[in-house]
């Protein structure tokens, strides 16, 4: 999925009303989970699963970034009225094109599975062997 469905899934798991999530919010369902209400049927467009995940990221980035996609994203208001909010020229439309693909590059920063690097300890075994440690007299 890219990134910009993701946004859009964290976007509308973010405007569900109440009552389509059993009562609670995204947080609640994280300490109070209660699967046996009858009666409630279970949106199965929403990846509650991953707008968790891109919450969780947008805590790591700066908050005029995390402002810009949750009015861009969340509330789904124009450009103009965003960047009268932050504090952005609203004319030339490129400021706020360069704000928001600023926030995008950074919440896909954020989202990025760290590489793992593997390292083999014959190779560390090796390499200590090659230095010189302090010797003590």
């Amino acid at each position: 999925m890219k990134l910009e469905d993701r946004l859009i899934n964290w976007a509308r798991c973010q405007r569900v009303s109440p009552s389509d999530a059993g009562g609670l919010g995204l947080t609640a369902n994280i300490y109070f989970r209660d699967t046996s209400v009858p009666g409630r049927t279970i949106d199965a467009s929403l990846d509650v699963e991953d707008a968790n995940r891109i919450e969780v990221a947008l805590r790591g980035i700066m908050p005029m970034d995390r402002q810009l996609l949750r009015m861009h994203f969340v509330w789904r208001k124009p450009p103009f009225v965003i960047c009268r909010r932050l504090g952005l020229r609203v004319r030339p439309t490129t400021i706020f094109d360069f704000a928001l693909a600023h926030a995008v590059r950074a919440i896909e920063e954020k989202l990025a599975a760290p590489r793992r690097e593997f390292v083999s300890m014959q190779s560390i075994i090796d390499s200590m062997n090659e230095k010189a440690l302090a010797e003590t007299k």
